[in-house]
């Protein structure tokens, strides 16, 4: 296993009903928190209503802006900042999912500067890339199970001019409290739950596969949580008020990209920088970019790390690989994610998209220009140059 840090200062408030403890909490940040959401969704809920109300009761002057668009752009996160400006906030909460969440991380860099945010979320800009060295103090109330943003330093940004999609990832943009009340995502989707649980086991799988270090209980964990991930969606699907369902997989998100489980271990993340690249040009969810891009990556490494891949065969889909040779074991377990994903309805491919004519080279440029670094590939067991995204890209049609 490699030498690392983890460092995770997010204070997590966690359980059934704690959403009441969000005025009490939030009056230890500050006075005036922008409250930062979406357009629809939690207003159509009442959640919006509550939240402002507990906010009230402590005093709190809140400013909201409910502008968050899904991928959230450059131009909506500058204009969020300059409001927490000339508003005086003095702290900000994301409500909502990773959109939500992730917007009102920049916002709370861009509030602190007088330049775009785009400048601090790097995309192979070269010397005009900013560190981030301040951001206003932030909270997260997450809404669904999916992105993992309440725990994690990092967000995800979206050029929409340039269709770039990239992270801006910085110590400062830890929450410094998350409140994470399952019962808040009961109203969630069938469909948002189910990309919500494919972002989650990506989170977990991806250095899975990749990594450059024997680390077995990051393994462990990360099966853990995937056959969680799974069994709770499940009981999600079947009964969409199971307040035990929706509390594993919220813990499940949480856990997943709070640095926990894949420290250690090394590897890339090349599902999630092709994914940036196709949600990037096609505004679709990132759940489902994920489930387009999973069985393709599969499909293309797993004979180059068989024995990892019939390890996933073995203890999470439970397949009896004993006497077959690993690259049997490692096939079966391609098969069984493929049929898993089918299973709960989110096998993709981009004609089941509605995505004609993909732009195949444009975003195996993309991926490789933002994520690819000076290597000119992405980081995997087979590695994965332009000519292999697109290889990849095409096996998702």
């Amino acid at each position: 296993m490699h030498n690392f840090e983890f460092i995770l200062p997010t204070k997590i408030v966690f359980g059934v009903g704690e959403i009441n403890r969000v005025g009490k909490e939030a009056e230890k940040l500050g006075r005036r928190p922008l409250l930062v959401t979406g357009k629809t969704s939690m207003q159509r809920l009442g959640i919006l209503d509550k939240v402002t109300s507990l906010l009230n009761k402590e005093g709190l002057e809140v400013v909201l802006y409910d502008k968050i668009e899904p991928n959230p752009r450059v131009t909506t996160v500058d204009e969020g900042g300059e409001l927490a400006k000339s508003k005086k906030c003095d702290f900000v909460i994301g409500l909502g999912g990773g959109s939500p969440m992730d917007a009102a991380k920049a916002i709370a860099v861009r509030a602190c500067v007088d330049d775009t945010i785009w400048n601090y979320i790097y995309h192979g800009q070269g010397e005009t890339f900013r560190e981030v060295e301040r951001a206003l103090p932030i909270m997260t109330l997450p809404t669904i199970a999916a992105t993992g943003s309440e725990a994690d330093p990092g967000g995800v940004i979206t050029n929409w001019e340039t269709h770039e999609k990239a992270v801006i990832f910085s110590p400062h943009l830890f929450p410094r409290v998350s409140i994470v009340d399952p019962e808040l995502t009961v109203s969630t989707s069938p469909e948002i739950t189910s990309d919500g649980a494919v972002d989650i086991i990506c989170h977990v799988i991806e250095s899975y596969f990749t990594a450059t270090s024997p680390a077995p209980l990051q393994d462990r964990l990360s099966e853990g949580i995937i056959k969680t991930v799974m069994d709770s969606l499940e009981r999600a699907l079947s009964d969409p008020e199971s307040l035990e369902a929706r509390s594993n997989l919220s813990w499940c998100s949480s856990l997943a990209l709070s640095g926990l489980i894949n420290s250690g271990r090394g590897g890339g993340m090349p599902m999630h920088a092709i994914e940036h690249a196709i949600s990037g040009h096609y505004d679709i969810s990132h759940g489902r970019g994920l489930a387009l891009i999973l069985p393709p990556i599969m499909d293309y490494t797993h004979e180059y790390r068989p024995e990892k891949y019939a390890q996933l065969a073995k203890n999470v889909f439970e397949i009896d690989t004993i006497g077959l040779p690993i690259i049997e074991g490692a096939k079966l377990g391609v098969k069984a994610m493929r049929d898993w994903l089918k299973s709960v309805e989110m096998y993709t491919t981009f004609s089941s998209l509605g995505i004609t004519s993909p732009k195949y080279e444009q975003m195996a440029e993309d991926t490789i220009r933002v994520y690819g670094g000076d290597r000119g590939f992405l980081v995997n067991p087979r590695k994965l140059h332009r000519e292999d995204i697109i290889n990849l890209l095409k096996m998702a049609e």
